[in-house]
């Protein structure tokens, strides 16, 4: 499954019923995100904080998670097409 379907499933759960409701999701996601976003990670997982931190923070993940697989694709699409002879404008 991508990951962006695996998001895209939370943002579902977290609309109807809010961040307690994959509260252990939201701890995984926090520990992958930690070394790049460690702000974000944070208030993922802080339980005493408000629940739209938690949901903005969740919103900044996903955003960049979206964002990674656009260029990774992008790039990945750039090396098929150099191959050929063939360059992708920026």
């Amino acid at each position: 499954m991508e990951l962006k379907t695996i998001l895209d499933r939370l943002a579902d759960v977290i609309m109807a019923r809010g961040t307690a409701a994959v509260r252990d999701e939201l701890g995984v996601l926090a520990r992958s995100a930690e070394a790049d976003h460690p702000g974000a990670a944070a208030a993922l997982t802080d339980w005493q904080g408000a629940e739209i931190a938690r949901e903005r923070a969740f919103a900044i993940l996903r955003r960049e998670a979206a964002y990674a697989d656009a260029v990774q694709r992008h790039e990945l699409a750039s090396s098929l097409l150099a191959l050929r002879g063939v360059a992708l404008a920026a």
